[in-house]
């Protein structure tokens, strides 16, 4: 059955296409543990267990945690593509529980930010993929049952406080700048398309890695 969808709806649609064809298949098409662990080098970020972890300010409050650092390191290290899906991996996913897609979340409360809200921390490839792919169909989804009215809400985004992380999350800050929630939806798919795309380059360094040791 052909499902009519509004001019919003439609747009935000016709972006996820290629997202998803282009990029997101070369992210999680047969990807392999081996893959999903490589540290390209000795300063890449990763998934560590608590007490593995050499940097600062992890993300995360369970046995397993996100490098990172604050301030941010220059040049900012290059990161596993588990770090990288951990990044993003749930993101679509938690987009959904926004309230102007029909969640109970508000963008201002820094529900979609992958640093000011604790979020799952994948441990094998199977995992991330699931949660992505499935993540980016229910989005997808609620996108199709979004008319133009509630994809023109406009509410605050969120802000960071200017203090250090606590209990694994950044603190977030007053409620930021009102915008569209088109702009919001379309600034995750971007994020989703941007780190997708450093994925499928570390994959295809990791393959001509594995070529040049024969």
């Amino acid at each position: 059955m052909w499902l009519m969808t509004g001019k919003r709806a439609g747009t935000l649609l016709e972006v996820m296409n290629p997202i998803e064809r282009f990029t997101l298949s070369r992210a999680w098409e047969d990807l392999t543990d081996d893959e999903f662990s490589w540290e390209p080098f000795t300063t890449t970020w990763s998934i560590r267990r608590q007490g593995q972890c050499s940097t600062r300010n992890p993300f995360g409050a369970g046995e397993w945690v996100a490098d990172f650092e604050i301030p941010e390191p220059v040049p900012v290290p290059m990161t596993t593509i588990a770090w990288l899906y951990w990044h993003i991996g749930s993101l679509p996913d938690r987009l959904c529980a926004i309230d102007f897609l029909g969640g109970s979340h508000t963008m201002a409360s820094g529900w979609t930010s992958p640093y000011l809200s604790h979020h799952p921390i994948f441990t094998s490839a199977a995992e991330a993929v699931t949660a992505l792919r499935d993540g980016w169909q229910r989005l997808r989804e609620a996108i199709e049952r979004a008319d133009d009215d509630q994809l023109e809400v406009t509410t605050a985004g969120y802000t960071y406080a200017p203090e250090p992380p606590r209990g694994g999350v950044c603190v977030a800050g007053p409620p930021g700048p009102a915008h569209p929630a088109t702009h919001f939806i379309a600034g995750a798919l971007n994020e989703v398309g941007h780190h997708g795309t450093q994925i499928g380059a570390l994959r295809d360094l990791h393959a001509w890695r594995q070529t040049d040791r024969h």
